[in-house]
């Protein structure tokens, strides 16, 4: 459990044992790291948590954030189209939605890309790019 270290005393946190190395330094379990981060994403504060189960307010957002990393998956978003062509330039981007499926499509020859609700917009720029520098 602790690399073969034995912990100098072991604490029960929502369930979970937790124990603590000789230094000071506590072991926080995958499942109860994943709770936290789950409540905190729920709308409970990071403050509030880490008090709660005595972790720093600190260790606690940095489970969150590499929860969200792990998260960050392409998850698109809808893209609307600009209604007008600058002059000078021509129109080499379909995009089309429907009420069936609300997802944006873009197609360029005979690439057909479907992005869907959501996807986040640092991603969707890099593709965006991508089909720019394409053309």
């Amino acid at each position: 459990m602790l690399d073969g270290e034995v912990p100098e005393k072991v604490d029960e946190v929502w369930g979970f044992a937790v124990p603590t190395r000789s230094g000071g330094r506590r072991k926080w379990p995958a499942a109860l790291r994943a709770m936290a981060v789950e409540r905190i994403a729920a709308g409970e504060g990071i403050r509030e948590i880490a008090e709660e189960i005595g972790a720093n307010k600190s260790l606690v957002a940095i489970w969150v954030k590499n929860a969200q990393r792990k998260d960050s998956a392409p998850a698109f978003f809808e893209v609307v189209p600009p209604t007008e062509v600058k002059p000078g330039r021509k129109q080499s981007v379909t995009v089309t939605a429907t009420d069936a499926a609300p997802a944006c499509r873009i197609s360029i020859g005979d690439a057909d890309i479907a992005i869907p609700p959501g996807y986040p917009a640092d991603h969707l720029a890099e593709v965006l790019r991508a089909v720019r520098a394409s053309q």
